[in-house]
């Protein structure tokens, strides 16, 4: 189940960063009329009254999900992105070759998906089918411990997200196999 903003977002937390609730943010941006305002316009007046630029986008998505002008995991161009990650005990050596070879990389993904493009051992980017694009993340935590993220994005419907995000999330789980057995 994907979550929505509020439920990821503590209110605490958004009044600590921001001096204010959501319930305040809110009241503002309605009475100016934002709701028939794309994304960028929103964020971009939640900065000018003094937002930082995360808050103002998380705020913006919040704002935009509670008012129903869109889904959880809907970006604002309208797809939709689906995102799972793990941790791992491995190393760079171990693990970058179940990412950039073709073979071990379908082996545990479970699907054949063409090299876009690699920054080596922090991401791969992959043309996904229909037009989606695939990148994994890595996030090296230690010299043995590394984040891997999968985010897929330019899904058509939020059905595809829940589908693509449960087949990333059995995907990892056998790349922690792979990784660990070698």
């Amino acid at each position: 189940m994907v979550r929505r903003n509020l439920q990821t977002v503590s209110d605490e937390r958004v009044r600590g960063a921001t001096g204010e609730g959501r319930d305040h943010w809110f009241a503002l941006l309605d009475e100016a009329g934002a709701r028939d305002w794309p994304h960028p316009r929103i964020a971009e007046f939640l900065a000018g009254h003094g937002v930082s630029g995360w808050w103002a986008q998380s705020l913006t998505v919040a704002y935009e999900q509670e008012r129903g002008l869109r889904l959880p995991g809907q970006r604002p161009d309208g797809t939709f992105e689906a995102n799972a990650s793990k941790t791992l005990r491995t190393t760079r050596a171990r693990l970058w070759p179940h990412l950039a070879d073709d073979g071990a990389r379908e082996a545990w993904a479970g699907v054949a998906l063409p090299v876009a493009g690699t920054s080596e051992d922090r991401s791969v980017r992959l043309d996904g089918p229909d037009g989606t694009r695939v990148t994994l993340w890595l996030d090296w935590l230690d010299e043995d411990k590394v984040r891997v993220s999968v985010q897929h994005s330019r899904l058509p419907s939020f059905g595809e997200l829940e589908r693509w995000r449960g087949h990333w999330r059995a995907a990892l789980a056998r790349l922690v196999e792979a990784a660990s057995s070698d």
